[in-house]
């Protein structure tokens, strides 16, 4: 009988042991796939136009002088939840070579049950951030926001529009069509950078003529010690990696009142 017990005993330990090592390793395993990007087929591709003021009113030609805002409004109507993919690509000059930044990763999005989701200007932005440990601080773009599905969707756009300063002047909607696009995607990953992490940018640069009456910021200090004007002081310059406060040398600042 001792003998039996003592094999019981035994078979439970190892029973445990092994049920808990299979826990592990499956928890080893998801941690591992957790790394890499999730891939989805999709069916239908829409591609919406999008044109965004983020800190300038339009005033480079591509469009007329004012402050545009696009809003991509994406329905799923099927009883399912779905996970689609959305990519924004940027309208560039005819002609222009290819850029780092012309057109984003896909990232996912994922739609409940006829659940809907809007994506704003801020959110396309959002897109551009990071991208290979850069992040682009758009002063205006226009593109498409690409979104591929594996089931057809409702997407339907809206574009508001007025002059520099005030309320809104002109509204449209547009129904996008989708188009049959056999495709798998590889979703890129969605965290943001945390605060201080990674390299910003400007685009357009500042100081550009896209600019036109607006005054770029004016450098001072560095290792030339470069005075700001009469009446402004010189302080250090968040928009780059340089700070003096961790004992870095050389930082250029810029001037302000």
């Amino acid at each position: 009988m001792k003998q039996l017990n003592t094999i019981k005993f035994f078979s439970i330990l190892l029973g445990l042991w092994c049920g808990f090592g299979f826990i592990g390793i499956q928890r080893i395993a998801q941690a591992e796939t957790a790394k890499y990007p999730e891939t989805i087929k999709t069916e239908y591709q829409y591609a919406a136009k999008v044109a965004c003021s983020m800190l300038l009113a339009h005033q480079d030609g591509t469009l007329a002088r004012g402050t545009y805002r696009t809003i991509v409004n994406i329905h799923n109507p099927t009883n399912k939840k779905i996970t689609i993919a959305a990519k924004v690509a940027l309208a560039t000059q005819l002609g222009s070579e290819p850029g780092p930044f012309d057109i984003t990763p896909f990232k996912g999005i994922v739609l409940q049950p006829d659940g809907a989701v809007g994506v704003n200007c801020f959110d396309i932005a959002g897109y551009f951030c990071p991208i290979d440990g850069v992040c682009v601080d758009f002063a205006f773009l226009e593109g498409f926001l690409v979104v591929k599905s594996p089931v057809p969707l409702d997407v339907v756009s809206v574009y508001t529009a007025r002059h520099t300063d005030g309320e809104v002047e002109s509204i449209d909607v547009e129904t996008i069509e989708p188009r049959k696009a056999h495709d798998t995607v590889k979703l890129g990953p969605t965290e943001l950078t945390k605060p201080g992490e990674g390299k910003r940018i400007d685009y357009p640069p500042k100081g550009s003529s896209a600019y036109y009456d607006q005054k770029p910021k004016q450098m001072c200090g560095g290792i030339a010690g470069f005075p700001c004007p009469e009446g402004m002081k010189c302080v250090d310059d968040p928009s780059d990696d340089c700070d003096p406060a961790k004992g870095d040398a050389d930082c250029a600042g810029i001037c302000v009142k």
